[in-house]
């Protein structure tokens, strides 16, 4: 059986659940920050994923400032695979880092880098572990670099 690219079904899946089909966005209810580095909105894609994906576990971070925010993958794909069928088989396991560019009331971006102070700039490839421990790398979207 062939399965799909996950970091295009959470793509789709994103889009089909922020945006309508005129690409003006939907609002969302999300809960108050209760800190500077609480994040609401990691909390909700995460909850997306894991509803909308059946065949796919989403992880999120278990705390702040731990990079990446989210691990997207396939138990039944992932599971008891050599490392090396892993680091860039995006069917299997991938792993997203949720950016948001806040604008100002005119419409611009609130910042003129578009990403805030403390922002781990997204690159090809992460380090995770798994449940055991293991060091895994897996690529990392939105991607930068090799």
């Amino acid at each position: 059986m062939e399965h799909s690219d996950l970091i295009v079904d959470a793509f789709l899946l994103l889009r089909q659940s922020l945006f309508d089909d005129s690409m003006h966005s939907i609002p969302i209810d999300l809960r108050p920050k209760r800190n500077t580095q609480d994040d609401p909105l990691d909390e909700y894609i995460s909850r997306l994923l894991e509803q909308g994906l059946a065949d796919a576990v989403c992880h999120k971070a278990p705390g702040p400032l731990i990079n990446p925010d989210l691990v997207l993958y396939r138990p039944e794909l992932y599971d008891r695979q050599p490392r090396e069928k892993l680091i860039d088989n995006t069917t299997r396991i991938v792993s997203i880092e949720v950016k948001k560019l806040e604008r100002t009331n005119t419409g611009k971006i609130a910042r003129s880098t578009g990403l805030d102070y403390n922002t781990t700039p997204p690159c090809g490839t992460v380090r995770v572990y798994a449940a055991n421990d293991n060091p895994l790398d897996i690529m990392m979207f939105p991607r930068f670099g090799g």
